[in-house]
């Protein structure tokens, strides 16, 4: 155990900083101290920071976790040669663009020793720092059987699910697949458990509290999809939409108005820690020294047209989709999309949500994990799903409308929950999922070579587990077909 504390030392450590808010990620020099016993708050809070930043990480959802979400779905093609084995659907385990299984389990180690600590005595604080822990925990494992594991609506492969990792470091464990039910209960039972003992609202957007638990447990329940899953999604994604009508919450649903320069604009009293989000990543100058995102790897750098790593295009089908009243898509060079720099002719459209220059400088921008919007798309979504299909309907046409976009006729009402989902959401690592989680077929129209059309619950919906990640855990089985 002492061995492992040492090694998490000498990678980095973070400091509490009082001048603001005891939980804030402030880095310090690693060579200051040595954790070689988790005995006091500022340890145990030290430890909760590393798992924080390790999840902004660039393997993570600091670049790739969410770039895939997108770069394996409808509506996106890269432009060069990154990620091309993702792009064309055609990985292996030798051959893949994925790197996030080995590093999402740091994150889960980090988080267990937190959990797992008896030696600090209980307080609200700690209370409070395993609650975080547990819900970065069920993130992590969530992340993992949503890329890694057959959705559980497909019915295939269900003893395919992610190796369980519960108690503290120990390099001897090969530990095997957990089924998928397993892996959802354990992910469920983390969230509720944070849920119970975070704060309600976070004393920053960076940290995760009551609220995000809850948008997480609506996601979790809307894809696992067992008996009565539909009726908690619809519970706690009501709970948080009514917030905006509480005057003493500070979440609340972002305006048409102050949409665009939410995501794109300079200036970041307008951009961060707003009422729409409910987390973000805290990036920062100090932050990315260990996060590695930079110039050669970041979401500004993949999607901003005049980046020279610039890497992601939308399609001109996906771009046609809005009218030119939504605010998601917008007008010329500034617009969210923009045909600016597409080429000629156009081949496709780039985004502006990620910008490359803010006030504090390139690749400072925090990145958001989870918004408003999608508690209350996840609502409309419950509510279909529950057998409410005018009140669905009413409720999806009234947040399209709040966007300046096309209404409904809810004859296909599941697609359309899922198209505005899509136009709400693009470039924020969900439509992947979206399909997956429905066991819908992934049919690109345009810009694709290979694997233009994958049936619903196909391996492709599942990522192969590495050759490295094999060839260490002799109990690891690859997923069937690769």
């Amino acid at each position: 155990m002492k061995k492992y504390y040492y090694i998490i030392a000498t990678i980095l450590l973070f400091s509490i900083f009082n001048s603001c808010s005891e939980k804030e990620l402030d880095l310090f020099p690693p060579v200051s101290d040595d954790i070689t016993n988790m005995n006091t708050e500022a340890k145990m809070q030290q430890f909760l920071n590393t798992a924080y930043l390790s999840m902004a990480s660039t393997r993570n959802y600091g670049t790739e976790v969410l770039a895939f979400g997108d770069i394996l779905s409808d509506h996106l093609f890269v432009v060069n040669n990154k990620y091309q084995f993702a792009a064309n659907l055609n990985y292996n385990a030798l051959n893949n663009d994925f790197g996030f299984y080995g590093s999402m389990y740091d994150i889960i180690v980090s988080c267990n020793m937190v959990i797992n600590n008896n030696i600090v005595a209980e307080s609200s604080n700690v209370k409070r720092i395993k609650a975080e822990a547990k819900i970065l925990r069920g993130l992590a494992y969530f992340t993992l059987v949503s890329y890694y594991s057959p959705a559980p609506i497909s019915g295939v492969n269900q003893e395919y699910g992610v190796p369980l990792v519960l108690g503290n470091y120990d390099s001897s464990i090969t530990p095997a697949r957990a089924t998928v039910a397993e892996v959802y209960n354990q992910i469920i039972s983390d969230l509720q458990a944070g849920m119970n003992a975070t704060d309600e609202v976070p004393s920053s957007r960076v940290l995760l509290s009551k609220t995000a638990a809850k948008l997480l447990l609506s996601r979790v329940y809307l894809t696992r999809k067992a008996t009565g899953d539909a009726q908690l999604a619809l519970q706690y994604a009501t709970e948080i939409v009514n917030l905006k009508n509480n005057p003493n919450s500070s979440f609340a649903p972002i305006s048409k108005e102050n949409y665009q320069n939410y995501f794109s604009g300079n200036l970041d009293a307008v951009s961060e820690g707003q009422p729409e989000t409910i987390w973000e990543l805290d990036i920062n100058f100090d932050t990315n020294r260990y996060t590695g995102i930079g110039s050669n790897l970041s979401l500004p750098g993949l999607y901003y047209r005049a980046d020279p790593n610039r890497s992601f295009m939308f399609t001109l089908n996906f771009y046609n989709s809005f009218p030119s009243t939504d605010v998601r898509r917008g007008t010329g060079a500034n617009g969210l999309l923009t045909t600016t720099g597409g080429g000629n002719p156009l081949v496709g459209v780039w985004t502006n949500k990620y910008p490359r220059l803010t006030e504090r400088g390139v690749f400072l921008r925090n990145l958001k994990i989870l918004r408003f919007a999608e508690a209350q798309l996840n609502r409309i979504e419950a509510l279909y799903l529950t057998g409410q299909t005018s009140l669905a309907l009413t409720e999806l046409n009234s947040f399209a409308i709040s966007r300046g976009g096309s209404t409904y006729a809810g004859t296909n009402l599941l697609n359309d929950i899922l198209k505005e989902r899509e136009k709400e959401f693009y470039g924020e690592g969900q439509r992947f999922l979206d399909l997956k989680r429905h066991n819908l077929p992934l049919i690109k129209n345009s810009n694709c070579t290979m694997n233009c059309n994958v049936p619903g619950g196909d391996k492709l919906f599942v990522l192969p587990v590495t050759q490295t990640a094999l060839n260490s855990n002799p109990n690891l089985k690859q997923y069937p077909g690769y």
